[in-house]
């Protein structure tokens, strides 16, 4: 069922976060050398967020670049030994010169953490169940869609104000969960964006992609029309139960219902809402993502739209990972190819 591939998939990801971070953001002995924390008053909360670079860096005025990462409680500054990492899915130090980028911590999620609280949340979050530990009530409380947008739009409505930030370019980018984060953003809260990147993302409700797997599986003989149609009929009423309880953190079918409620809403309607440059990267074979962003021009098309830059990459999946057949079609390899992607992206945004 659902959640397996889930867990997989959560595991595949922080296994690409560990390489990146190990082997591509830089490191320092002193975490103001890598990066500037801000801690944002938020209501009885705050937002904590990290800005690259040191307090010289600040001095500098540039345009603002808020990188949202995608799903699940993934801490993103590792010390090792005496080092700080920062993990992120590109180069953000080949780009240090022309913005300021900013990732937001998500709350409930430790901002530092050590090679062995690392290690052990990397295989823990694998599991369908996680530990508290690792994923805490604090953060199944705050994981929901309104709640991420509203720390994105506090955070730019705070650093346009400083005189650091070159307020005529501010770039929201987010992939996955990102996407959908950044659909609503950029469509209904902040006026300040003037640039959208958007990656990997589902352009209708993400508990569709339940139902579409099991319908594959049918379809691929991996299950039988006698198994896989009571299945997808049991997803209705689950469905169901969701959307009697829309709110509820204390009711979960591998995430809380409201993450399932929030992130289910379709994002069709918001991404042509949006007026400003939009730029959408995808995999083609991101099976659960592509068919959606394929058909995706049409309706801009329709609207007599043209601010949208759709960039599909062949044969890659969710993550940017190109695959590697065989004679016979079978994957045997894969290899990331993320900054490309990301290269591709900041390219776009000098001539946009």
């Amino acid at each position: 069922m659902p959640n397996k591939k889930a867990a997989q998939m959560r595991y595949d990801l922080f296994i690409l976060f560990f390489w990146l971070s190990y082997g591509a953001i830089g490191q320092t002995t002193r975490l103001d050398e890598l990066c500037q924390v801000f801690h944002l008053p938020d209501g009885k909360d705050t937002t904590t967020f990290i800005i690259f670079g040191n307090k010289n860096d600040l001095k500098v005025k540039k345009p603002l670049f808020l990188f949202r990462q995608g799903s699940q409680p993934a801490p993103f500054i590792h010390l090792v030994g005496d080092k700080y990492y920062i993990a992120a899915p590109f180069h953000f130090r080949e780009y240090k010169n022309e913005y300021h980028f900013v990732m937001i911590q998500k709350p409930g999620v430790r901002l530092v953490v050590d090679t062995t609280f690392y290690n052990e949340y990397v295989k823990a979050i694998s599991q369908e169940n996680p530990p508290e530990k690792f994923v805490s009530k604090k953060y199944l409380a705050n994981n929901y869609l309104e709640r991420y947008v509203e720390q994105c739009n506090d955070v730019i409505n705070y650093l346009v104000k400083k005189p650091w930030i070159d307020k005529k370019k501010v770039v929201y980018c987010g992939g996955s969960e990102g996407f959908t984060i950044g659909a609503e953003l950029s469509a209904n809260h902040n006026k300040f964006i003037t640039h959208t990147i958007l990656f990997s993302g589902n352009t209708g409700r993400r508990f569709n992609i339940i139902i579409q797997n099991i319908r594959d599986q049918i379809e691929s003989g991996e299950k039988t029309f006698a198994v896989g149609q009571p299945q997808i009929e049991m997803m209705y009423g689950v469905w169901a139960d969701i959307c009697k309880h829309p709110l509820a953190t204390d009711k979960s079918f591998g995430d809380t219902y409201r993450a399932w409620y929030s992130f289910s809403k379709p994002m069709l309607s918001n991404l042509l809402k949006i007026n400003t440059p939009l730029y959408i990267a995808y995999g083609t074979a991101d099976k659960e993502m592509a068919p959606g962003l394929d058909k995706l021009p049409l309706d801009f098309i329709a609207l007599g739209k043209t601010n949208l830059t759709l960039k599909p990459y062949f044969d890659h999946d969710h993550m940017f990972y190109q695959l590697k057949r065989d004679s016979t079609g079978k994957t045997i390899d894969k290899g990331y190819n993320g900054d490309a992607v990301a290269k591709d992206w900041m390219e776009w945004l000098k001539t946009h």
